[in-house]
C-alpha cells in the first residue's frame, strides 16, 4: 500500500503572484493483518506475503491547480462567459451547479481504463474551468521498497489576473490543487486540496518584476522607455522607498494592505429627517481588513428628533454585469443587484446622549473586488426608528416621575414612529492569510492510500 501525503508549506490561503509550495511524500507501507503483524502460513503463502510486501511501483504522479466557476444559469448567461473566454471549459453541464463542497479535502477514484489525468480530475466537479495551471509530472515509474519514502516538492506561481475565492447564491469561484497517481492495473486516484485566493486592490499591476517567475519574459524595445518610467513612478508613489527593493509578493501585498487600511481619517455625518436633525455619526475610517472591528459613535445631544432604536448591518452588494445577465423583458438594474446581510449590531438609544457602535467583520467574507462579470461592494446599512410626530414628542416619550429613589422614566406602550434608512459605503481588504485559514478551518494536509 502506498500512502500519499500532501502538505501546503504555507497554509491553504495565498495572495495572487505568490508561489504555492506543496510537499508531496509517497511511502510504501507493507500490508499487515488486524493484529499489525505480517500473516503467517505455509511456505508458499510466506513467499506470496513477501512478494505482496516487497517493492511497490507507481506509474506516474501529476499535479495541477484549477479554478472552477459555478453560476446560476437562471440569472447569468453561462454560454456568454465561455464565448468571451476561449480558455474556459464547461464541465458536467447538468444544470445543478451550486452543490459543491469547496473547502473539504476530496478523495476520488476513477476507472482503470482511464489514463487521462485532465479528464479524470474534472469528474465530480461542476461549472466552468476558468483557470488551469500547466500540469506538472512529479515522476514516472517510481519504485519504493517497504517502509521507504520519497518526497517531492511542487511549486506554482499564481498569476496576477486570478479572481479571488468567492461564494454567493448566484456565483462561486473556488480553487483546488489536484494530485493524481496511478499504479499498474489500478485506477487513477486523486487527492484534491482546496486553497483560497486573496486579491489586493492595486497590488497585481504594481509587481511587474515577477512576470518572469510565471514563465513569461518581458520583451521591451527602445520605444518602451516611457512605459518603464511610468511604472517606476507609480511604484514609488505607492510603496515609497520600499518599492525599489522589490520584496516578495507576500511582503508587498501586506504592505499594500497596511497602506489601505492603516490610514485613519475621521468622518462625521449629520443624520436628519423631515422633522429635523436626529443625531451626528462619527466613524474613524472607511477601509477595513478582514477580522477587524468597525467602530463608530452616535451623538444624540444636538438632535431635535428622538431616536428610539437603531441597527447597523454589514451588507454586501453583488452586481452582475449587464451583458452577462440573462436577457428578459423584466430584467432591470435592481434584478442584477443582490444584497446579502452578514453581521448586525442594534441598540435601544431612547434618552441616550451617546451610543457607541461595534461591528465585526468575519474572516470568511470576500474583500471588495470587481471583474468583467461581477463587482462586489460593501455597505453599512443603517436603520433608525424615530418619533414620527415632533409636536407630541416630549409629552409622549419623556414620561418621568419623581420617586423616593429618584427620577423614574417609563416608556409608553405605543409610539408613533417611522423608519429611516441610510447606506454608508465602506471598503474591505484582505488580511494575513493565516488568519483567514483559521476562520475557515481549512486543512493544509491531505492523505490518500492507494
Amino acid at each position: 500500500m502506498i500512502e500519499i501525503q500532501a502538505k501546503l508549506l504555507r497554509g491553504p490561503v495565498y495572495f495572487v503572484q505568490e508561489t504555492v509550495q506543496c510537499l508531496i511524500t509517497l511511502k510504501n507501507i507493507p500490508r499487515t493483518n488486524e493484529n499489525g503483524s505480517i500473516p503467517n502460513g505455509s511456505i508458499s503463502n510466506r513467499k506470496n506475503n513477501v512478494a505482496n510486501n516487497s517493492i511497490e511501483r507507481i506509474c506516474w504522479a501529476n499535479v495541477q491547480l484549477h479554478c472552477f466557476c459555478t453560476v446560476d444559469e437562471s440569472q447569468i448567461d453561462c454560454q456568454r462567459i465561455i464565448d468571451e473566454n476561449l480558455d474556459c471549459k464547461l464541465i458536467n453541464h447538468n444544470g445543478n451547479y451550486m452543490k459543491n463542497k469547496r473547502n473539504s479535502i476530496a478523495f476520488e477514484t476513477y476507472s482503470s481504463n482511464d489514463t487521462s489525468f485532465h479528464e479524470s480530475l474534472v469528474r465530480g466537479e461542476r461549472g466552468i474551468i476558468i483557470y488551469a495551471s500547466k500540469p506538472k509530472i512529479l515522476f514516472c515509474d517510481l519504485q519504493l521498497e517497504p517502509h521507504q519514502s520519497q518526497t517531492f516538492i511542487y511549486t506554482e506561481t499564481l498569476p496576477s489576473n486570478l479572481n479571488p475565492s468567492y461564494s454567493s447564491n448566484r456565483l462561486k469561484y473556488y480553487y483546488k490543487l489536484s494530485i493524481g497517481a496511478q499504479r499498474i492495473g489500478s485506477p487513477i486516484y486523486l487527492l484534491k486540496i482546496p486553497i483560497r485566493i486573496l486579491t489586493v486592490d492595486g497590488f497585481p499591476s504594481l509587481s511587474t518584476n515577477n512576470d518572469q517567475s510565471n514563465g513569461t519574459e518581458n520583451s521591451l524595445n527602445e520605444n518602451d522607455d516611457d512605459i518603464k518610467s511610468c511604472t517606476s513612478t507609480n511604484n514609488s508613489l505607492t510603496f515609497d522607498d520600499e518599492s525599489k527593493d522589490h520584496g516578495t509578493p507576500f511582503d508587498i501585498a501586506l504592505h499594500r494592505i497596511e497602506y489601505l487600511a492603516g490610514h485613519r481619517i475621521p468622518h462625521n455625518f449629520n443624520i436628519t429627517s423631515t422633522f429635523g436633525k436626529v443625531a451626528k455619526f462619527f466613524i474613524f475610517k472607511t477601509v477595513y481588513r478582514l477580522g477587524e472591528d468597525i467602530i463608530g459613535l452616535f451623538d444624540f445631544t444636538e438632535g431635535l428628533v428622538k431616536c428610539i432604536r437603531y441597527s447597523v448591518v454589514l451588507q454586501s452588494e453583488e452586481t452582475i454585469a449587464e451583458r452577462y445577465s440573462v436577457s428578459s423583458s423584466s430584467t432591470t438594474t435592481k434584478s442584477r443587484i443582490n444584497l446579502a446581510n452578514h453581521t448586525r449590531f442594534h441598540e435601544c438609544c431612547l434618552n441616550m446622549d451617546q451610543s457607541p457602535m461595534i461591528l465585526s467583520i468575519p474572516f470568511t467574507l470576500t474583500p471588495s473586488f470587481a471583474n468583467n462579470l461581477i463587482s462586489l461592494k460593501w455597505n453599512l446599512h443603517f436603520s433608525f426608528v424615530i418619533e414620527n410626530n415632533q409636536k407630541q414628542q416630549n409629552s409622549t416619550i419623556n414620561l418621568c416621575t419623581e420617586t423616593e429613589d429618584g427620577i423614574q422614566t417609563l416608556a409608553p406602550r405605543q409610539l408613533n414612529v417611522q423608519v429611516m434608512t441610510w447606506d454608508f459605503p465602506i471598503k474591505i481588504v484582505a488580511t494575513y492569510p493565516a488568519h483567514v485559514a483559521k476562520g475557515f478551518q481549512m486543512a493544509s494536509i491531505g492523505t490518500l492510500n492507494i
